[in-house]
């Protein structure tokens, strides 16, 4: 399942590249270049699905993220074995200080 929402955010997030180098800020891009075509869709409609495009890509990443998050596991620390330190309760009293009694 990992793998699966993995390749749909890469995938979502190259078409959301594209959509957004197709928009022009200044009001050209791909509707400016559709202008005349009336029978092709006309200039608002392509605007219209370009900014529906870029909303439901933003929207996919975001739910595939959060998604892909929750469902990715943290690395197992393998815990060494605790070595003992010297002047440990085990070497005080072979080194022939008093202990307390």
């Amino acid at each position: 399942m990992i793998p699966l929402i993995s390749i749909l955010l890469v995938l979502a997030s190259v078409l959301l590249i594209v959509v957004v180098f197709v928009q022009n800020p200044k009001g050209g891009g791909l509707s400016s270049d559709f202008g005349a075509a009336q029978q092709l869709g006309g200039v608002q409609r392509t605007n219209d699905f370009i900014e529906k495009a870029t909303w439901t890509l933003a929207a996919v990443i975001l739910v595939a993220s959060i998604g892909l998050t929750t469902m990715m596991k943290p690395a197992k620390v393998k815990e060494q074995p605790k070595k003992e330190q010297p002047g440990g309760p085990a070497t005080q009293g072979q080194q022939g200080t008093p202990q307390p009694k």
